[in-house]
């Protein structure tokens, strides 16, 4: 048995002369929107309003960046507005507050211990191996 694999996945068929159904649409909206305004304000307004709403509707239509639509393109960048990256390259520990039972503190004398010097030899073991347990 055999099958045909489809060729061109990532091309949109073209359904309406030479537009596909999204080009289509957003000229179709594009037009109506430009039709309602006509008849809304006056012919000076008008013209002032019909500049930006045919080069958006254009773009939404033909314009690709990095092959993606324009409505993607200005979708990420107002989610990126509304909410940009951090990144944070030593993250601080949160300090915890503990909460501790508040006891009355005894506070006992203790007798000063005296440490004697530890001879030349024992305090060059002592750190002989301090510095292997770090390794």
């Amino acid at each position: 048995m055999q099958f045909q694999v489809p060729q061109f996945i990532d091309i949109e068929d073209k359904v309406i002369g030479p537009f596909t159904l999204k080009q289509f649409l957003y000229l179709a909206g594009g037009g109506a929107l430009l039709f309602l305004l006509f008849k809304i304000v006056k012919f000076l307004i008008f013209l002032l309003l019909a500049v930006p709403i045919v080069s958006l509707t254009i773009a939404l239509a033909f314009i690709k960046v990095n092959n993606q639509s324009f409505i993607t393109v200005i979708k990420n960048s107002l989610g990126f507005l509304k909410k940009p990256d951090f990144y944070i390259w030593k993250k601080q520990k949160a300090k915890r507050k503990i909460e501790e039972k508040k006891l009355p503190k005894i506070i006992k004398a203790m007798p000063i211990k005296r440490k004697m010097k530890p001879k030349h030899k024992e305090r060059l073991q002592e750190i002989s191996w301090k510095i292997n347990i770090e390794k």
